[in-house]
């Protein structure tokens, strides 16, 4: 499947993230808006996202065995190491994974690579607007290259694809059947400074769509809540902040896939990942789509997208879990209602107790 729409960016303005996205089927998220002087850019989607781990292997099993993405390729250094895997979505679409991840390193995502239909224009048009792109390159994979540096920090390529590269050999093959999307929707990225992101992205990228929002502490997370939302830490001690920005980096810096069915997409990865039910609760997010979060071995997470746009389901609903049954819907606005919450109450006693549940 090829995807030829133009690119949109989504800003979240209260976490300071930032998803690159592709509609896929005409813009269907964000606002349109023309920067001065926009010229057309040669580009047509996202090409991939890579992401460090640990262990390669225990990224195979998720990729492979959860999400059913044929692993096309892997390329390595001198001494025959693997140094990246490529995981296909689509023929122009892969995650990669690179097992590079130190201990304590915060930042899973190592760059997002966007693709290109004439390189040579876009290198030039990225010159002219300041934007110090490095020199074309023929990347390991086979594919001339250039990167941009965001004022933050984060690494944009963007490549054309050519005939001899690794993802021209893979064309039309490694399309798994097994995968729950042929969609890589759109890709995070943490930023913290929307005053300069914003017009970085726009004005000088040319990424023309922009939709605000905000997420606040609305971070789903891989361990310490159980796949619920990121509360602050309670108390602010090196160890909780660690964590909690160790969580925060990989929720915010994440990939969204598009899928057709979510009940049918929640059920299929229950039973290949032995997956509670919390573990792959779906909701409607504030962009009225269902929404289920998973993560990678690293903490890296995948937000599963619904095509489809619930209107008449307000945001927070959760599906029920197991059989089909009416959704749950939220009793407090920007509060999921499953699972309930426990609350504590004082006995006569003075000492504290459970009260039971409350949502």
């Amino acid at each position: 499947m090829r995807v030829t729409s133009r690119l949109s960016v989504a800003v979240l303005l209260a976490v300071a993230g930032i998803a690159f996205g592709q509609s896929g089927r005409g813009d269907r998220q964000g606002v349109g808006q023309t920067p001065p002087s926009l010229e057309e850019l040669p580009v047509i989607g996202i090409a991939n996202a890579t992401f460090k781990v640990t262990d390669l292997d225990n990224a195979r099993d998720y990729y492979q065995k959860i999400l059913g993405f044929a692993e096309a390729f892997d390329l390595k250094d001198h001494a025959g190491n693997v140094t990246s895997a490529y995981f296909k979505v689509n023929d122009d679409q892969y995650i990669e994974v690179i097992p590079t991840l130190a201990r304590g390193e915060v930042n899973r995502q190592e760059r997002i690579v966007f693709q290109s239909t004439d390189l040579v224009k876009l290198h030039a048009l990225y010159e002219s607007r300041g934007l110090n792109p490095s020199k074309i390159q023929k990347g390991p994979d086979g594919n001339p290259i250039f990167r941009v540096v965001s004022p933050e920090g984060n690494k944009l390529d963007f490549l054309q694809y050519s005939e001899d590269s690794e993802q021209a050999k893979a064309r039309g093959r490694f399309l798994s059947p097994d995968r729950i999307s042929t969609h890589l929707w759109h890709v995070g990225v943490m930023t913290k400074d929307a005053a300069t992101s914003g017009p970085f992205y726009r004005e000088r990228l040319g990424f023309t769509n922009l939709r605000f929002g905000t997420r606040g502490e609305y971070l789903e997370t891989p361990a310490r809540d159980a796949n619920t939302e990121t509360k602050p830490p309670l108390a602010d001690t090196p160890a909780t902040h660690v964590q909690y920005e160790s969580e925060q980096w990989g929720a915010v810096n994440h990939i969204g896939i598009e899928v057709a069915d979510m009940r049918a997409t929640r059920d299929l990865l229950q039973k290949r990942g032995g997956f509670d039910d919390l573990r792959v609760r779906a909701h409607v997010g504030n962009n009225r789509h269902w929404l289920m979060f998973l993560f990678d071995p690293a903490g890296t997470r995948t937000e599963i997208v619904e095509t489809a746009v619930q209107q008449d389901l307000p945001p927070m609903t959760v599906m029920a879990p197991g059989a089909p049954a009416p959704p749950i819907l939220p009793r407090t606005s920007g509060v999921l209602p499953w699972p309930p919450v426990r609350r504590e109450a004082d006995s006569s006693d003075g000492h504290k107790k459970i009260a039971g549940y409350s949502a």
